[in-house]
Formats: structure tokens, sequence, C-alpha cells
């Protein structure tokens, strides 16, 4: 199933997924990741799902906008900042 997922960013561990790219595509895949994982008989916990997008982003996409908002400059991963912050 992941390889088969059209994000540009696309890393997964055990049960984590990670996803990026157009809002569009990654809720394609993320809709695609829930109706096979049903089939699987497999849920995604959408509590524990995060969206990391600028405080600007028009999400339109109803299980994306469910997702806990994370601002981009604020992700860190490890104790490491994702990104650097703009000045």
């Amino acid at each position: 199933m992941l390889t088969s997922l059209q994000s540009e960013l696309n890393l997964d561990y055990l049960c984590d997924v990670t996803l990026g790219g157009p809002v569009e595509t990654v809720a394609s895949d993320v809709a695609e990741i829930v109706r096979v994982g049903n089939e699987m008989g497999l849920s995604l916990n959408v509590g524990k799902c995060e969206l990391i997008a600028r405080s600007d982003l028009r999400v339109t996409d109803t299980l994306l906008d469910s997702f806990i908002r994370m601002e981009v400059n604020d992700t860190v991963l490890l104790g490491a900042p994702l990104f650097q912050a703009r000045l």
C-alpha cells in the first residue's frame, strides 16, 4: 500500500507514516491509507495524527482538518527543529 502512495515525501517506520507534498495529494494518500487499512482490519488513530503546515494554509479536506495542527516553526523531531525559523 505505501509504495502506491503519490506524496512527494513518503516515510514509514513500523506503524508511523509521514507524508509530505501538495495538500490535495496528501489528502488523497491519507484517504487511501484509511480505505486499505480498513480492509486489513486497521484503523487510523486520528487523535495522534498531525498536520504540519503554515498557519495560513487552508485545508478543505475534512479528515486532514481533524488532525492536530502544528505550526511549521514549532515542529521538532528528537529535540531538533525540522525547519529553520523565519527571521
